[in-house]
C-alpha cells in the first residue's frame, strides 16, 4: 500500500476542501528540508511553487480549478524551464543560455494545474543507470535504512522525491531504463511510454532514437493520470485483451539473477497464477544477440557523442563526470555505416518483440537482475561499469524494442525488486489498464 497520499487522494482532498494547495506545498517543503532528502534537487523552485500554489487556491476558491490544480510534482533537470538554463545534472551547462520556453511536457503540467517544486538530480547527461552524480551528490535510496544505497538512475532525484513523499509523482526520462530502474530499486512504479507518445521537444537529448519521457509514482493509477496529461496526440489505442495472459521471458533477462531477485520475481509470478492470470514461459531468441549487435556500436553512445562534440574540445578536465565522458567518447569511433547497421538490426528486435507480444496482454521479466547496491560498493571504476552494464541490460530491451513498459514492485520482505510488464509500440493505454489489474493481484 502507498506510504503517502496518491494523486487521486490529494485531488479528492482538494476538491472537498479538506486541504489546500498551500498546505500541500508546506508539507512538500518540510520533507525537502529533511536530512533524508539531501541531493534530491539540482534546483529548488520554492518561490515559484508558492506563487503557483497561491494561484491554485484562488482558482479553486473561484470554482475554476481542474482536478489536479495544486498538486505538487517534480521534473528532471533535463527538461526546459523558461528563463533557466537546462543543465542535465552537469557543471558544463550551468552557465548555458536560459531556455526560451518551457518544454511541452512542462506546459501541459502547468496547464493541468500541477505545482512544479523543482528540478531533480540525475546522472550527468542521463548516461548511467546507477544515479551517481559527483557534482551535486547522490540522493540515498529511501527503501534502505542502513548504509546508503543507490537510488538508480538516471532519474535519481525524481524517484527519491516520490519515495520520500515530497511529491506524489515525478517526471523522468528513459533511454535505457532511467525511469524503470529507479522504480525497481526503490520499490515504486515507473512507466516508460512508447517513445513517440510524449514529446521530447525541450528535453536535453541523450539518444534521439531511444529517448522517452516517463512518470514515476506510487501506483499505476498515478502514472496513468500524469501520462494522460503529458501525452501527445494519442495513438489509436488497441483494445485491452481479456485473457489476462502474461508471457514471461526466460532467456537473456533472467541470466545471472541474484537469488533475492529470483525469489521475489518467481513469487510474484506464482501469485499472479493463483489470482487467475494465465502465465506462459517463452523465449525470445533475438535478445541473446543483443550483446553481439551492440558490439557494432551503441546507438546511445553514437548519438551522445555527436551532441557532446560541441563541448568536448574545450572542456576542462573536471568539467565532466569521468565515468560519463568515458562512455561518451567511444561514440566518436562508431562510423555512420556501423550505426546504420545497428539501427537496421534494431528493426529486427522490434519485429520479433512485437510478434511475441501479440499473443499476450503483456510480456514480463525482472526489471533489474540485482537489488540496489550500496554506494560504497561502487567506488572502483571497473565495478561501477560492470554493475552499470548489468543494471541496464534488462530495461534496455524495452527501448530497443520501441515498446511501452512499466515496472511494478514485487511483494518481498527484503530489498525492493521490480517486475516489468511491456507491450508493443502504441499499446500504452491497454498496458496501463492491464498493469492496474496486475498491481491489484500482487497487493492482494
Amino acid at each position: 500500500m502507498p506510504l503517502f497520499p496518491t494523486i487521486n487522494d490529494l485531488a479528492d482532498a482538494l476538491a472537498s476542501g479538506k486541504t489546500t494547495a498551500a498546505s500541500l506545498l508546506a508539507q512538500s517543503l518540510a520533507r525537502t528540508d529533511a536530512k533524508s532528502a539531501a541531493h534530491v534537487y539540482i534546483s529548488r523552485l520554492d518561490e515559484d511553487a508558492r506563487k503557483q500554489a497561491a494561484e491554485a487556491d484562488q482558482l479553486r476558491g473561484a470554482g475554476k480549478a481542474g482536478r489536479y490544480t495544486g498538486i505538487p510534482i517534480t521534473i528532471k533537470d533535463n527538461l526546459d524551464l523558461k528563463g533557466r538554463p537546462t543543465t542535465g545534472g552537469s557543471k558544463i551547462l550551468a552557465t548555458a543560455a536560459p531556455a526560451a520556453t518551457d518544454a511541452p511536457v512542462v506546459t501541459k503540467l502547468r496547464s493541468a494545474g500541477f505545482v512544479i517544486l523543482g528540478r531533480t538530480n540525475m546522472t550527468e547527461f542521463a548516461f548511467s543507470g546507477l544515479g551517481l552524480n559527483p557534482h551535486y551528490g547522490t540522493p540515498a535510496n529511501p527503501a534502505f535504512k542502513d548504509a546508503a544505497h543507490i537510488p538508480g538512475g538516471s532519474s535519481s532525484g525524481a524517484i527519491v522525491s516520490v519515495g520520500l513523499g515530497i511529491a506524489p509523482a515525478a517526471i523522468g526520462t528513459d533511454t535505457g531504463g532511467s525511469v524503470r530502474i529507479p522504480a525497481a530499486f526503490c520499490g515504486l512504479v515507473g512507466f516508460k511510454p512508447t517513445a513517440d507518445a510524449v514529446s521530447t521537444e525541450g528535453v536535453l537529448p541523450l539518444s534521439t532514437t531511444l529517448d522517452s519521457v516517463g512518470v514515476m509514482a506510487q501506483t499505476v493509477a498515478d502514472c496513468r493520470a500524469v501520462f494522460e496529461v503529458i501525452r501527445s496526440s494519442p495513438h489509436a489505442a488497441p483494445a485491452a485483451k481479456t485473457g489476462k495472459r502474461i508471457g514471461v521471458i526466460t532467456n537473456f533477462v533472467q541470466n545471472g539473477m541474484q537469488p533475492e531477485v529470483a525469489e521475489a520475481f518467481n513469487g510474484a509470478v506464482d501469485r499472479l497464477r493463483k489470482a487467475g492470470f494465465t502465465v506462459e514461459n517463452i523465449t525470445l531468441p533475438i535478445l541473446d544477440n543483443i550483446p553481439e549487435i551492440m558490439k557494432g556500436g551503441s546507438i546511445a553512445q553514437a548519438e551522445a557523442a555527436a551532441w557532446h562534440n560541441a563541448f568536448l574540445p574545450g572542456a576542462p578536465d573536471d568539467a565532466y563526470d569521468p565515468r560519463v565522458i568515458g562512455r561518451v567518447r567511444p561514440g566518436n569511433k562508431i562510423t555512420p555505416e556501423a550505426l546504420k547497421k545497428v539501427l537496421e538490426r534494431r528493426g529486427d528486435i522490434i519485429e520479433a518483440f512485437t510478434a511475441a507480444a501479440a499473443g499476450f496482454d503483456a510480456l514480463a521479466w525482472p526489471t533489474v537482475p540485482i537489488t540496489a547496491p550500496s554506494m560504497d560498493s561502487l567506488t572502483e571504476d571497473d565495478v561501477y561499469h560492470r554493475t552499470n552494464g548489468l543494471v541496464l541490460r534488462n530495461s534496455t530491451v524495452g527501448n530497443l524494442a520501441d515498446a511501452c513498459a512499466i515496472s511494478l514492485p514485487c511483494p518481498t520482505g527484503g530489498a525492493p525488486v521490480g517486475m516489468t510488464l511491456a507491450a508493443a509500440h502504441g499499446h500504452d493505454t491497454a498496458l496501463l489498464a492491464f498493469a492496474e489489474s496486475v498491481e491489484t493481484a500482487l497487493l492482494g
